[in-house]
């Protein structure tokens, strides 16, 4: 899981850019990053071929999301399988994720 924990890491550093007080949670082959008492990224293994890494925000237009796009395609290149914005219900409000899927 050494690809796992790269990623990771990678998505830790970009979101220390964003946190100050970035706390990340590892559970199995699941990491949760978390900024005060907001989850604001995760890095987890879908499958025995790739891994998804994503920041959430609760605006379509925060940098967070374009600017994680851009660090993970430039960073892992040929790597990327996936890239996207969407949009996900919650019980009280919409938020918004950037994600990646990564070949493991």
């Amino acid at each position: 899981m050494e690809k796992l924990s790269s990623v990771a890491k990678l998505t830790e550093e970009y979101l220390k850019n964003y946190c100050t007080n970035l706390e990340t949670k590892r559970e199995n082959n699941k990491y949760l990053f978390f900024c005060g008492n907001y989850l604001i990224g995760s890095t987890v293994l879908i499958d025995e071929r790739k891994i998804a890494t994503t920041v959430y925000s609760a605006k379509m237009n925060d940098q967070i999301l374009k600017n994680f796009l851009n660090k993970i395609k430039e960073e892992l290149k040929g790597d990327v399988l996936e890239q996207g914005i969407r949009t996900s219900g919650a019980l009280n409000e919409n938020f918004y994720y950037a994600y990646n899927w990564v070949k493991l």
